[in-house]
């Protein structure tokens, strides 16, 4: 009698158990995919951000450096501070007095397209955003405009509009970029802001601070 012989392969259950677990391995792999691309994303967005905000504010001391302290208008008392302030520079020595240069003026100023109204006027997934502008030879028609940032929150980290100190620095709904007197210096704050890449926002805020000439 002739022993049976089995023929070789697969059966379909076993087959079907085969691409399910394929399948799996599969959508595992991608899902690890996609959640290192997000990270990436949102750490490279992180860190041009705090790269950004340390470079704007140490653009900013260099440019407070040289201002007289009686020449700072409006004076960004402390616990109220201003997110524009007018002011002149020392630009040298003229027989013993000091020579002044004209008005300067740092400010949040509105980003194109977008005026104060809770939308995303100009469509780049960020509300009521500002820049921080320096215009030189302020209120004359030499005046100049430089944008030292982009990506200036509306409020500071943590703030939002309603008349409290949300983020229990002493401020009451602070700008994005406020500037407040401590003594004869300058705190200057910032906040940036911006699209990860992913859909979700990150924010980074720095703080320095310059003394005033007397």
């Amino acid at each position: 009698m002739k022993p049976i012989v089995r023929n070789a392969g697969y059966t379909l259950v076993e087959l079907a158990i085969v691409v399910a677990l394929l399948g799996l391995v599969v959508g595992s792999l991608a899902m690890v995919g996609m959640s290192s691309e997000k990270t990436y994303r949102t750490g490279a967005a992180s860190a041009h951000l705090e790269a950004q905000a340390a470079t704007t504010v140490e653009r900013i001391v260099a440019e407070l450096q040289t201002v007289g302290n009686d020449t700072v208008t409006p004076d960004p008392v402390a616990n109220v501070g201003s997110d524009s302030i007018r002011y002149e520079r020392a630009t040298g020595i003229v027989n013993g007095a000091v020579v002044w240069s004209t008005t300067r003026r740092l400010a949040f100023e509105y980003e194109t397209g977008e005026i104060d109204d809770g939308l995303d006027n100009n469509s780049n997934g960020l509300v009521d955003e500002g820049r921080v502008v320096l215009r030189e030879d302020f209120g004359t028609p030499n005046e100049r405009a430089r944008v030292l940032t982009r990506w200036v929150r509306e409020r500071a980290a943590g703030e939002t509009e309603n008349g409290l100190d949300d983020n229990g620095n002493g401020l009451i709904d602070e700008r994005g970029f406020c500037v407040e007197r401590s003594g004869e210096a300058l705190v200057v704050r910032l906040t940036l802001e911006k699209p990860d890449g992913v859909g979700r926002l990150t924010s980074r805020t720095a703080r320095t601070s310059a003394r005033l000439r007397n």
